[in-house]
């Protein structure tokens, strides 16, 4: 498990450095700086990677971190300064900073009698809302946290510079390189290629994470063209679940030849969440948190030296194109007004129920607010009721950066692309998880599909050759998502896996809820809380939870409804559980519901 903890000297720039399980450290002898490595970088050759990375620094400066593939984090010391740098997409160790401190996780400034925590209230907002804190914001008051892709300076001050810029972006999709489909899917299936070699590379025992579908399927076609030695594989499913994907991954692994293991989760889970809480550091929650933990708890003692895993290859050929179309063609026209009136109609009880017109509103609403996160939790509504009044704080400082206006459909997909997909959900949901879920067991996860050169050629590609169709047959939901991804493997993986149709990947939230003990467990967890006394309104809170309680019983008239209400409830829990920690001090283990 990586853990570093910095302490700033009040009286000058130096620092007290804590640090447990480095990399690699190397030290520049005209300067005398220090530079430190966690985790991995895929295109530097293996032997003294912590030099190269220094003599890049001292040629080209900050700047020479950008070319760097992998997950890592980067740390120099030099007499006046501290440099930090997290890889593109932050799948290296988290870094929480503030004028006193850098840490990978604020429990050591805590417990060092160096930091005394208090909430932010923009961020639990935001949290109770989508189910995590965008980065640079923190759940505590003074405490910042670095994205993927920025660079830290200390000096007397804090300064940070990001070298992955929108502007950038924009510039390449506005500008797409002329390339046949042809050409471009044997470029992607070989630039995918390639970053699977550069990450076995040298090695006796690799691993996959296996779900059945495209993308674990991508990973392990292409590994065994690359690596003939042993591979393991595991999965996840969940108990007397008819959309689970374990018949599917056995298949792969059958195919391909690996040693394979699975795990179905049933609820009792739920116990683990005051580890992955403090683990975590900001309250985290998101359907596949779970999925993470029991797949890195799986593997156990017998380690293989690197774990693939398909995380982010849908974010990077761009989602939500059914709704993206759908948008742009309710603003051509001129229906958006309409549109949000029905949003704000929908606001009234009737369209909470589990019915039709909650089901209408959900679309609706994904459509209108496809340019935000996807807001699963409570509605600005709800949170007013949910908190108590100087609680209560409408701020969504993390979509200020979104471009409000786009000029054709390709530009609003290109803004959805990097703002939502990219920045958000792979940043700040995706990747963070599952590698904060791989450190927890010390495991060692890798993502080829982020690839810098994948992301580079992804980037410059027109939209047709990532989302394939014309707008109307996209709002109609007929258009190919991840074109070139499915046309380089369509004749490479087993038919049960190209020929299915997509169902979406998602852990149903409600079986952590479904029995009826437990639930009552949680239920007076939540109430008795310290967090449901100082900040919410308990009489709300006693409500939604007898609500929820009562739902159980009655026939389900669509799965979204008792979701989206579950993950109301596990967002609560989940703060509660970060409050007994982070505000209060408990030690995870004390923490039993």
């Amino acid at each position: 498990m990586t853990n570093f903890y910095f302490l700033k000297n009040q009286n000058d720039t130096s620092f007290i450095c804590k640090i447990q399980d480095k990399l690699e450290r190397y030290t520049h002898e005209p300067s005398n700086s220090s530079l430190f490595i966690w985790g991995s970088i895929y295109n530097i050759p293996n032997s003294n990677i912590a030099k190269h990375v220094m003599d890049g620094f001292v040629e080209k400066g900050v700047d020479s971190f950008k070319y760097y593939d992998g997950e890592f984090l980067i740390i120099i010391l030099e007499e006046k300064q501290t440099i930090v740098y997290r890889d593109r997409h932050g799948a290296g160790p988290q870094v929480f900073y503030n004028s006193s401190f850098f840490c990978s996780n604020p429990v050591y400034p805590i417990k060092d009698k160096k930091y005394s925590p208090a909430p932010n209230f923009e961020a639990i907002n935001t949290f109770l809302s989508i189910g995590y804190i965008p980065a640079p914001l923190t759940s505590f008051a003074d405490i910042t946290k670095l994205d993927g892709g920025v660079v830290l300076k200390y000096t007397q001050v804090a300064t940070t510079k990001e070298l992955f810029t929108w502007e950038e972006y924009l510039s390449k999709s506005e500008s797409p390189i002329k390339i046949s489909a042809k050409d471009a899917t044997q470029e992607y299936y070989r630039l995918h290629k390639e970053a699977v070699n550069s990450r076995v590379k040298g090695i006796d025992h690799a691993a996959l994470l296996l779900s059945g579908g495209y993308d674990s399927g991508g990973n392990i076609a292409v590994l065994r063209e690359v690596f003939d030695k042993n591979v393991s594989s595991y999965s996840i499913g969940f108990k007397n679940n008819r959309w689970t994907e374990l018949p599917l991954a056995k298949i792969l692994s059958k195919t391909y030849n690996t040693n394979h293991h699975e795990y179905e989760i049933d609820g009792s889970e739920i116990k683990n969440l005051p580890k992955i809480v403090s683990h975590m550091a900001d309250p985290f929650q998101e359907g596949g948190l779970m999925v993470n933990y029991c797949v890195m708890e799986l593997i156990g003692n017998n380690k293989p030296q690197i774990i693939l895993g398909g995380d982010g290859n849908d974010q990077h050929f761009g989602t939500a194109g059914k709704e993206l179309a759908l948008k742009y063609m309710i603003k051509k026209m001129h229906l958006t007004s309409f549109q949000k009136l029905y949003n704000k109609i929908s606001e009234l009880p009737p369209f909470n129920a589990d019915n039709i017109l909650f089901k209408t509103k959900f679309h609706n609403r994904k459509i209108l607010d496809i340019l935000k996160s996807d807001n699963f939790g409570f509605e600005q509504a709800e949170l007013k009721n949910l908190l108590k009044k100087e609680y209560f704080n409408p701020n969504r400082s993390y979509l200020e950066s979104i471009p409000k206006t786009y000029s054709n459909f390709d530009n609003l997909f290109t803004i959805h692309n990097y703002h939502c997909d990219i920045k958000q959900v792979i940043n700040q949901v995706i990747l963070h998880k599952a590698s904060k879920m791989a450190n927890l067991f010390s495991n060692n996860l890798t993502f080829p599909y982020m690839s810098y050169d994948i992301y580079n050629f992804l980037a410059s590609l027109p939209r047709e050759l990532k989302w394939c169709g014309n707008i109307k047959d996209i709002a109609k939901g007929i258009g190919s998502s991840k074109y070139l991804h499915k046309q380089s493997l369509k004749d490479k993986l087993p038919k049960e896996i190209t020929d299915r149709k997509k169902q979406g990947g998602f852990a149903p939230l409600p079986i952590f809820l479904d029995d009826n003990l437990q639930f009552q467990k949680i239920s007076d967890y939540i109430l008795s809380s310290s967090l449901s006394y100082q900040l919410l309104n308990r009489e709300y809170v006693q409500k939604l939870l007898n609500e929820y309680s009562q739902s159980k019983k009655r026939p389900t008239y669509w799965f979204w409804n008792q979701q989206v209400n579950a993950f109301k409830i596990m967002n609560l829990l989940t703060l509660a559980v970060w409050w007994d920690i982070y505000i209060n001090q408990r030690e995870p283990e004390s923490i039993i519901f």
